[in-house]
């Protein structure tokens, strides 16, 4: 990893390293305990949900199907109750409540809840209406003046046509008020004179329509005397192949009715009073019917099996449907009503319903018995839609919790990458000023020291030679001015540092520094070995700048290009001008750096990597330079190659306008 992210703890100096390294992993587990605890705690509750999910989602959906049997329990009782406590103590009153029941199934189409048909039963529990027969093999209502119209009706059969002594019969049934005798099996006589007399009589005949009229309000009154449902529909069948019969609402219930009544005939009829299916001989070809007893036991509804199935179906997908079940009611293989010629089991009907087993019968399907509420019929609930959506929403649960984790793991590892950065930098920049402070004293006692030898030199010296001692003096002045440029440049990243730099701008000729650094530099750079050349443009403009400190990043860039040359030194100084710059470019023919460096090359106390350790400084030098030159509103630039040697160019503004103010900063 660069060191500008994070520096290695391998290339600090600083003893004892041992202790570096302790504080370091103290930082770490600081972080990375409570961020392994989080994460351990995390995976053990997530492992726990994992195994309680399953009897979770198992009693869930238990509960669910509890619940949707309470609601068939709740629905069926509401549609048993929807009669009362009514019992008829007569036929003819079992056709009034039998009228008046039906009268909500009339609609079309029929609301949810409606039955198919109703049987009114009597005080022994048998029905009285419908029913085969009205009075069953009692002896016929027919008294002497019923026989005497009827050997009448024969005598005028010689002189009169058949549709005539029909239409006399019916006439003289009504007047002498025989409209309720009966035949021995229980029907009316009277309708069928009726019927008689209109199959005897055309349709465009003028006393059709009233004889028509006259049978039609018999067939469709359910009041005293009450009609017979089998002689009803018979009448019923005759006059549709008249073509004559309008519409008859409640023909389909009486046509039910009837044949659950009939299918009820032979075994005894004293529990009635139960819920159970019955599969009608004359009815729908496969049909199973429902009795559903109302609670005062003297009504029993109908309803077709496959249409309350569906109802009660609908019913529950609509409160159980948006969770994701969907339910459906199944024959046990072990009911009576697999049979369509008996019965099923039958057990009374309950307002709550009992705790009932559960089964599994395949794979996300939960079943359970419906007992007393429809006896031989279990509710099937598949739950597996439900479960995946409760999966996915454990997932996304599971997902969110092990993001919280992971995010407070990668928080912690940031947060312990700062803390062990910002620890290392706080020990890279004690070592840095340890450096610093060593350097400083080598560079200052080196020509302190030069100097103090040549001082005591020439002070023990018993017979001074003018020529050694102008040499000697050469020396120490040489030595002086590099003290002095030590000095400044420590004072001057001083005064940087603690934003106390002053820099007088003025109008400078570009040629005036580079006289003041050539001659700074002249005596050192005329050492044999040293190739030191200038080459300045004529005519340069003036530049804007504070000469004193300009000379010193110059004079800096110099003396790199001499640190970093070898033997065969090859300094070259060049000034030109750009389109709105003056720059100054050092070349030199020195080791050069690494260009991947090239970015903190001008970092205070950053020195070029040296092997060797021969070349000396506290790395202020380019430091100052850029400092300087950005304070010029300039920019240094630098280019390197490995061996071969680089080459830094300072860009400085030109005075744009000759008359400007020098100004201060």
């Amino acid at each position: 990893m660069p060191s500008r992210f994070l520096p290695s703890a391998f290339d600090l100096r600083l003893q004892p390293r041992g202790e570096l390294f302790a504080s370091l992993l103290a930082i770490a587990l600081a972080v990375a305990m409570p961020a392994v605890a989080l994460v351990w705690t995390t995976l053990w509750a997530l492992d726990r949900e994992r195994r309680d999910e399953v009897q979770q989602l198992q009693a869930l959906h238990r509960f669910r199907l509890d619940e949707a049997i309470r609601m068939l329990d709740a629905d069926l009782s509401a549609r048993a109750q929807r009669a009362g406590r009514r019992v008829a103590g007569s036929p003819s009153e079992a056709g009034v409540v039998f009228r008046d029941l039906m009268a909500d199934a009339l609609a079309e189409p029929p609301p949810e809840g409606s039955p198919d048909g109703v049987l009114v039963l009597g005080a022994e529990g048998r029905s009285l209406y419908p029913a085969p027969s009205i009075g069953g093999l009692q002896p016929p209502e027919v008294d002497l003046r019923g026989e005497a119209l009827i050997g009448a009706f024969h005598q005028r059969l010689i002189t009169q046509s058949m549709a005539e002594a029909y239409l006399g019969l019916a006439d003289q049934w009504v007047e002498q008020h025989l409209e309720a005798s009966r035949s021995p099996s229980g029907r009316l006589y009277l309708p069928g004179i009726r019927l008689a007399a209109l199959r005897e009589l055309a349709p465009d005949d003028p006393r059709f329509r009233p004889t028509l009229k006259a049978l039609t309000d018999q067939v469709m009154r359910h009041e005293a005397p009450l009609m017979p449902a089998s002689q009803r529909l018979f009448l019923s069948r005759e006059l549709r192949k008249l073509g004559v019969l309008p519409d008859w609402p409640l023909e389909s219930a009486e046509v039910l009715g009837l044949a659950v009544a009939q299918a009820l005939v032979d075994p005894p009829s004293g529990e009635l009073r139960v819920s159970r299916v019955v599969h009608p001989t004359d009815s729908r070809p496969g049909e199973a019917v429902w009795l559903l007893p109302a609670p005062g036991g003297g009504v029993i509804w109908l309803y077709r099996r496959d249409r309350l199935h569906r109802e009660l179906e609908s019913r529950i997908n609509r409160e159980l449907g948006p969770l994701g079940y969907r339910a459906r009611l199944v024959s046990r293989a072990s009911s009576d009503s697999a049979s369509p010629s008996s019965a099923s089991s039958s057990s009374a009907v309950s307002n709550s319903a009992a705790p009932v087993p559960y089964e599994s019968p395949a794979s996300g399907e939960l079943t359970g018995p419906l007992g007393s509420i429809l006896p031989g019929w279990e509710l099937r609930l598949d739950t597996t839609s439900a479960a995946a959506s409760m999966a996915r929403a454990a997932q996304r649960q599971a997902a969110f919790q092990v993001a919280s984790a992971g995010s407070a793991v990668v928080l912690g590892a940031v947060l312990t990458f700062l803390a062990i950065r910002r620890f290392l930098r706080r020990v890279r920049l004690a070592e840095i000023r340890h450096d610093f402070l060593t350097t400083v004293s080598h560079e200052l006692r080196t020509p302190m020291t030069s100097i103090r030898m040549l001082v005591d030199s020439l002070v023990a010296d018993p017979d001074p030679q003018p020529a050694r001692t102008r040499s000697y003096l050469e020396v120490v002045s040489r030595e002086t001015l590099r003290l002095g440029r030590l000095v400044d440049d420590y004072l001057t990243f001083a005064r940087l540092e603690r934003g106390a730099m002053n820099y007088d701008f003025q109008a400078t000729p570009p040629e005036n520094v580079v006289e003041a650094a050539v001659r700074s530099v002249a005596p050192r750079f005329a050492a044999p070995g040293c190739d030191f050349r200038t080459e300045v443009a004529e005519g340069l403009p003036c530049i804007l700048a504070d000469a004193p400190s300009l000379i010193t990043a110059l004079l800096n860039l110099l003396e790199n290009a001499y640190k970093y040359t070898g033997a065969d030194k090859r300094i070259l100084l060049t000034v030109a001008r750009d389109t709105s710059t003056v720059r100054f470019t050092v070349t030199d023919n020195g080791r050069g750096f690494d260009p991947s460096q090239r970015s903190r090359i001008f970092d205070k106390f950053h020195r070029a990597d040296d092997s060797g350790g021969a070349v000396t400084g506290a790395g202020l030098g380019l430091h100052l330079v850029r400092s300087i030159v950005e304070a010029h509103r300039g920019r240094v630039e630098v280019e390197t190659t490995p061996g071969s040697g680089s080459r830094f160019t300072i860009h400085v503004p030109i005075l744009s306008e000759p008359s400007e103010e020098p100004h201060e900063a």
